[in-house]
């Protein structure tokens, strides 16, 4: 529980941290010209991403009530982050490693969904099955007309006449 906890605090700000490791990664490891610009907005998407994938974590009701992620978003955060601290070395393997931190970005993103629409879909059914159960508390079983003896009838007009056209 260690663990997952720890994961739920360090997410947002690893989404502004590792980026800035690339960053000062190829200033140490790879100062190379105009490659800057790109590696510039590369970083500025990683950053949209890991904020992304952050909220999605967030946005389940279970993450933040018990204040931990859950198991699946330990392992693909790991795999992330330490993808994104092997880019910041900047060495020959760099591009394979890039492309796979996209992967892993894209695996964390739509697991995040998934694990969302379960979480919420599970929380929906127990609503409706807690209103179902109060609705036939409150009804009660169609009772058949009292018979306690004789009824007086009061008639209000007079209809023997036939209506008016």
């Amino acid at each position: 529980m260690l663990i997952r906890k720890a994961f739920f605090y360090w997410q947002f700000p690893a989404a502004v941290i590792l980026p800035a490791w690339i960053l000062i990664g190829w200033g140490i490891f790879s100062a190379t010209g105009w490659q800057i610009i790109g590696l510039i907005v590369g970083v500025m998407m990683l950053t949209v991403a890991m904020l992304a994938t952050a909220g999605l974590i967030f946005a389940r009701k279970d993450v933040r009530a018990e204040k931990a992620v859950s198991w699946l978003d330990v392992g693909l955060l790991t795999v992330l982050h330490g993808l994104i601290i092997a880019v910041g070395f900047f060495t020959p393997a760099t591009a394979l490693l890039g492309t796979l931190a996209v992967v892993a970005v894209i695996a964390l993103f739509w697991s995040g969904i998934i694990q969302l629409v379960v979480e919420t879909r599970k929380r929906v059914k127990a609503a409706l099955a807690g209103y179902e159960e109060q609705v036939r508390r409150v009804q009660s079983p169609l009772q058949s007309p009292r018979v306690d003896g004789e009824y007086i009838v009061i008639q209000t007009s007079d209809r023997t006449a036939p209506p008016r056209l």
